[in-house]
């Protein structure tokens, strides 16, 4: 039996959530913990708490200010790339997981096939990119995988949505990453999300948080920031 979805929302949707994600690569563990909000207006608030501590603002044009506090530093940083909308979060309560964002990073759909009951979509680039083809399957109108192929059809990134849940619009508790960065060994991200609150419930301070006025400007390497 088909689930009833909500009706697709826009962008004016307050909600905060936790986040706990555990990251192994090369035989290492890192585990982050953060708490996110994002405003009607499409900012997002994130807070890390582990393993450093440091609060980001970030705005639907790309503009990311990163401020730690026990430094009082901020740094600044204009990538489109990071905009806020093309959070995970942000994706799903803006109701854009139809397509994953992937037309805001360049990508047409190409094709569409059901097998077994599950609707797959391929993307492919308008321009030349790393990425050859990106899959797109779905279960139940909704995104339960997402995988991006290079140009000899093997699997570079694989991303897996799980534990949907559907208070008011579907969101996915767990989203498993694997990228495979070298043959042999890849790498993998396990995010639980806990504590998903919207609209009135969502009164985190995060919402109001301001930089403070006399916070110093720093620079940071945006390889260590994709990373």
């Amino acid at each position: 039996m088909m689930l009833a979805l909500p009706t697709l929302v826009g962008a004016q949707v307050r909600l905060s959530v936790d986040v706990q994600s555990v990251q192994v690569a090369e035989g290492k563990k890192i585990t982050t913990e953060r708490s996110i909000c994002l405003h009607p207006d499409g900012r997002m608030i994130v807070e890390q708490h582990r393993p450093s501590h440091n609060i980001t603002l970030t705005n639907t044009l790309g503009e990311m200010r990163i401020y730690t506090p026990t430094t009082n530093d901020v740094a600044v940083i204009n990538n489109k790339d990071l905009a806020s909308s093309k959070d995970i979060i942000a994706i799903f309560a803006s109701g854009s997981y139809v397509d994953m964002a992937l037309p805001m990073y360049g990508y047409t759909q190409s094709s569409i096939r059901n097998e077994g009951g599950m609707i797959i979509k391929t993307y492919t680039p308008e321009s030349v990119s790393a990425t050859a083809m990106v899959e797109l399957v779905f279960q139940n109108h909704l995104p339960i995988c997402m995988v991006y192929y290079n140009a000899k059809g093997e699997a570079m990134r694989k991303l897996y949505f799980s534990k949907y849940q559907y208070e008011r619009i579907p969101i996915p508790m767990r989203i498993t990453e694997v990228e495979y960065t070298v043959k042999r060994d890849s790498l993998v991200r396990l995010s639980n999300y806990s504590n998903l609150l919207f609209d009135g419930e969502a009164q985190s301070p995060l919402f109001d948080f301001q930089i403070p006025a006399g916070a110093k400007h720093t620079t940071i390497d945006p390889s260590q920031l994709f990373q």
